[in-house]
């Protein structure tokens, strides 16, 4: 004798594809809510937060930030992608504190470069500069002293590099894998400028490990690596938003796809802000205003060099 299913009521049936669907939704809820707030991070989508810095920009009254002054023409080449910053206005701000990382700005990178010159002329007699080896120690930048040694307390330092001269690209540095990550929205793949890194890294990172280690470090070149990167900056004026976005992304964890040319004017627009408001952080305020110079900075030529 077969025994036959008793059908389920109709109701029931459709009260658990009801529960279904609401627990589908609201997983996709908390994954665009996810991704909403991460994005936000990088792109000003709201309104309200450009109401600040308009205001400022029709005022025209310039702000502070450590050793830069934030101006309507900063702010005016901001919103504006024909026109980019000057190298003096990129500073080693940290927006956030994430552990075992430094940020670099470009008077590092300038040095870097000059400093390989003289590196490439003699190696064997090259004695690194001891502005380099400060860089090391966390002495430098001077307005983002940290006292935090590479490979002792840092593991990984994100540096812009302005090449070619005309295009912005930026590195990560790995004292752990001894690797350089290339983030460059033109995805090129060769860039004479990264020598200098590969070569003379290493050299700073063992000049300031404690003298019972140094012996453990070589001066073998770091290896560099091109991160793979899909057809982006079509306007050919993009390249400083995306290398700055490029390393908030890869610091914070988050996809570098998240910026794109769809939404790099919104890139630039949530630069100015944070600009705008460090400049009236009470705290960044306070502490720009007892800066004193370090000890190794003896002029301000140095100190732009």
């Amino acid at each position: 004798m077969k025994l036959r299913l008793r059908p389920k009521p109709l109701k029931l049936l459709q009260r658990k594809r009801s529960i279904k669907l609401k627990l589908k939704l609201q997983q996709r809820k908390r994954y665009f809510l996810k991704e909403s707030v991460e994005l936000d991070v990088l792109v000003s989508r709201m309104p309200r937060k450009g109401a600040g810095t308009s205001t400022w920009l029709i005022k025209s009254k310039p702000l502070r930030i450590g050793p830069s002054l934030l101006d309507a023409e900063i702010g005016t080449r901001l919103m504006d992608r024909t026109e980019w910053l000057h190298n003096s206005e990129r500073t080693s701000l940290k927006r956030w504190k994430l552990h075992r990382v430094a940020f670099m700005s470009v008077v590092f990178s300038n040095m870097i470069k000059k400093e390989y010159e003289s590196f490439k002329a003699g190696i064997r007699k090259y004695k690194l500069h001891d502005l380099l080896v400060q860089y090391g120690k966390g002495v430098l930048p001077p307005h983002g002293q940290t006292q935090e040694i590479w490979n002792v307390d840092v593991d990984r330092l994100y540096v812009p590099v302005h090449v070619s001269g005309n295009h912005w690209i930026a590195l990560c540095i790995s004292f752990v894998t001894r690797s350089i990550d290339v983030f460059d929205c033109s995805g090129r793949k060769r860039y004479k400028e990264l020598d200098g890194f590969a070569n003379l890294v290493p050299r700073i990172v063992k000049a300031v490990q404690p003298p019972s280690y140094q012996k453990d470090f070589t001066f073998a070149a770091y290896t560099v690596h091109y991160v793979p990167m899909g057809k982006l900056n079509k306007s050919a004026c993009d390249c400083g938003v995306y290398t700055i976005k490029f390393i908030e992304c890869h610091s914070l964890g988050l996809k570098l796809s998240m910026v794109n040319d769809g939404n790099i004017k919104e890139a630039r627009h949530r630069i100015l802000w944070d600009l705008w408001e460090a400049a009236n952080d009470p705290e960044l305020v306070e502490r720009m205003s007892n800066y004193e110079p370090p000890e190794c900075l003896t002029s301000t030529v140095e100190e732009i060099l």
